[in-house]
């Protein structure tokens, strides 16, 4: 299912495990219609915000179990309305406009659809170039690998990710675990996974999407922007 994201509650990551007073922030980018991992993390104690710009909510509606909706998207620039009349912010932005400088990002999730992808490759190159990795405790974000892979384009953006994760683990991200993500094909073949995809991609329209989890073992602080 498309709510399910892994956390590691080991003292090391998870704040809570070792003080179970403390107030965990999480953003969650592309939400989809589906609270549900939202909504428990903020069961768990965590003050969530979800970011949708897609969904028709009002911006701003407090769900019951306490998540705050913001219909809003990540993107690499500020734009009050896009060519989709969405209102578009960074991480940095959205850090300083919501009053989060000075805490950790304790969970950053990112599941994004775009028609050539998603946006994690954006997210992901500005937590690089800004150096706001060094905050961030947790990660998860599914890949959306958009083919056919033999157009320059879409090539260059699956190398693009691919560096982008290896420079993250230079920095002490480390990939835990990874999920294959076959919702769309189980419905024509129970037994469905992503590989049967491998040679396709390459000359079709394809795409191939993984939820992947990741912990940080270089947290050096609270964001600062």
């Amino acid at each position: 299912m498309d709510g399910a994201y892994d956390l590691c509650v080991e003292p090391q990551f998870w704040e809570r495990a070792q003080n179970p007073g403390y107030t965990c922030l999480m953003y969650s980018f592309g939400v989809g219609y589906d609270f549900s991992f939202d909504d428990e993390m903020a069961r768990l104690g965590c003050e969530v915000h979800s970011f949708d710009p897609s969904m028709h909510y009002e911006d701003g509606m407090v769900r019951k179990s306490g998540v705050i909706f913001h219909k809003i998207g990540i993107s690499t620039v500020d734009i009050e309305k896009d060519s989709n009349g969405w209102k578009m912010r960074t991480l940095k932005t959205l850090l300083k406009e919501l009053g989060h400088s000075g805490k950790y990002l304790d969970y950053l999730k990112v599941d994004t659809d775009a028609p050539e992808g998603g946006f994690e490759d954006a997210i992901m190159q500005e937590l690089l170039d800004t150096g706001l990795h060094q905050c961030v405790r947790q990660y998860a974000m599914e890949i959306h690998i958009a083919g056919p892979l033999n157009m320059p384009k879409k090539l260059e953006r699956m190398r693009k990710i691919h560096k982008q994760m290896t420079d993250l683990n230079s920095h002490g991200w480390r990939l835990y675990n990874t999920t294959d993500n076959v919702r769309s094909m189980l419905k024509h073949n129970p037994n469905a996974n992503q590989l049967m995809n491998k040679k396709t991609i390459v000359k079709d329209q394809r795409m191939i999407f993984w939820e992947t989890a990741f912990v940080n073992l270089e947290v050096k602080g609270p964001c600062s922007v």
